[in-house]
């Protein structure tokens, strides 16, 4: 909001200090088409530059899910480590892993 203060507030004070005297068409014609361009192409462009300095049109980072599920349980966390030293055959390893599986789910 401020931004968009700032940026009228400049536009008024540019056409003010550099418009030449006589120069307006009056009430009548097209002096109020002309002036309404004027200033509202370079407020549009001061507006459009103040949101690019302000970061406004760079995309904005989207939440991405984390790519694991919950933590194993306590027992099969234990059953892997068993089955990683060794103290456990592959048969016994599924037999149990399936086993808890079961009783978990």
């Amino acid at each position: 909001m401020f931004a968009i203060i700032l940026a009228v507030g400049l536009v008024a004070v540019f056409a003010a200090a550099f418009m030449p005297v006589g120069s307006s068409f009056g009430m009548m014609g097209v002096g109020w088409g002309w002036g309404a361009v004027m200033m509202a192409v370079p407020a549009i462009l001061l507006i459009l530059v103040l949101l690019a300095a302000l970061g406004a049109f760079t995309p904005s980072p989207t939440y991405v899910p984390p790519a694991y599920g919950p933590p194993p349980s306590p027992a099969l966390e234990t059953l892997n480590q068993r089955y990683a030293r060794g103290e456990i055959s592959p048969a016994d390893y599924e037999r149990m892993r399936a086993d808890l599986e079961r009783r978990t789910a």
